[in-house]
């Protein structure tokens, strides 16, 4: 079952949205390049940045991050929370916000490929058809994902499991046209063995931190649930959360600049080149690598208070130090690491990035699944992953 609700979601990428430019859908036909086989699987679906699950499920995974976010500002939801039946209602609102941000997002969509002509111009009722397709693509996502978690192993959190899956997928294709690309293979031998080293250090370091637990000795206390040792894991904020806030926070700057681009061109490429770790000043490239790792681990300080705002005194002063290391951790997998691999892949003789961020939920995720395997369906299932107190 999880394997066919995965080719599902697979072949959903290769249904383009209607009212596409006829023009468009040749040429992409065209620049398929069959006669060898990395080029074909190098070139992806034709159709996957124009399909019906186009937005993806990243409407989902934030309507679940919004959802742990409003128990902060009300005691009304923190109440309703922490009832019994409290996660699963805040699972079905947050269904309902991901329909209200993916028609958002839609809406942005046909605006961004009607400018590049890649949708002609349209009277609302047209452009609320594709926004309903749009949606509806989404949400079709989310059904599978319920399967999985019904039938296959998704366990409560099918959907992140497809999500976590999408750059999977999406990095062999990316690998194959870099390949496919390159005048000989041999010219790629030592940047893919630097991005290779890389992520299997990576993929080791973030099994390892994910397992990683301490056992804190009780203290003297007449509070219940304190006579054994408690099991503190090292990370323990979600693996989304704090890098996708840190994400948001730089991406501000971008937006205004956008906005600004009509009236201070000048001002837009300025920010478009030095908001990134990867621009053409080193020192702005380092600044901007500090900023985003510090987010990083304030953002991890922050999911922390959040989710385990229930914490007894007695061990609150314990899980400081966890709290750090988790953060650092993530700041160097998703923002340091994927920096230097870059740079030491371009020395190598060309640039093979990758995405620190990508690998660790990938793992977090393998790991998820696993340890779920080892207990029973009942203990394992439960809210999402975003939406409960684990990695």
């Amino acid at each position: 079952m999880t394997g066919l609700c995965l080719a599902v979601w697979r072949a959903l990428e290769q249904i383009p949205v209607s009212s596409l430019n006829p023009a468009m859908i040749n040429a992409r036909l065209q620049a398929l390049e069959p006669s060898t086989f990395l080029h074909a699987i190098g070139s992806a679906v034709p159709f996957a940045s124009y399909s019906i699950v186009a937005l993806g499920l990243q409407p989902y995974v934030m309507a679940l991050i919004v959802m742990t976010l409003i128990p902060l500002i009300s005691k009304s939801i923190k109440g309703i929370r922490d009832s019994p039946d409290g996660p699963l209602r805040l699972r079905r609102w947050a269904r309902g916000l991901t329909i209200l941000l993916a028609m958002g997002q839609a809406y942005g969509w046909t605006a961004l490929y009607e400018f590049g002509n890649v949708l002609p111009s349209m009277d609302w009722s047209a452009r609320l058809v594709l926004i309903l397709e749009l949606t509806g693509g989404t949400m079709t996502l989310v059904f599978l994902g319920d399967i999985l978690d019904e039938f296959g192993l998704g366990f409560g959190n099918g959907a992140i499991l497809i999500y976590a899956l999408s750059p999977l997928a999406g990095e062999v294709h990316r690998l194959a046209a870099i390949a496919a690309s390159s005048p000989s293979l041999e010219a790629l031998y030592r940047p893919f063995g630097v991005w290779i080293i890389f992520s299997i250090g990576v993929v080791i370091a973030s099994v390892a931190v994910l397992l990683a637990v301490r056992r804190i000795q009780p203290v003297e206390s007449e509070k219940p649930g304190l006579g054994k040792p408690v099991e503190v894991r090292l990370l323990l904020s979600g693996v989304l959360r704090p890098p996708l806030f840190a994400n948001a926070a730089l991406f501000v700057p971008v937006i205004f600049a956008n906005y600004l681009e009509p009236t201070n061109p000048g001002a837009t490429a300025w920010v478009n080149a030095h908001m990134t770790a990867y621009g053409p000043n080193a020192w702005t490239d380092i600044a901007y690598a500090i900023v985003n790792a510090s987010l990083v681990i304030a953002f991890t300080y922050f999911v922390i208070a959040s989710d385990f705002n229930g914490i007894p005194r007695e061990l609150a002063d314990n899980f400081n130090p966890f709290i750090f290391l988790g953060g650092a951790f993530l700041a160097i997998a998703v923002v340091v690491l994927p920096v230097l691999e870059w740079n030491a892949s371009m020395a190598a003789g060309r640039g093979v990035g990758m995405s620190g961020f990508d690998a660790v939920v990938v793992v977090a995720m393998i790991v998820f699944v696993v340890r779920s395997l080892e207990q029973s369906r009942e203990l394992a299932a439960g809210p999402p992953v975003l939406m409960g107190q684990m990695p």
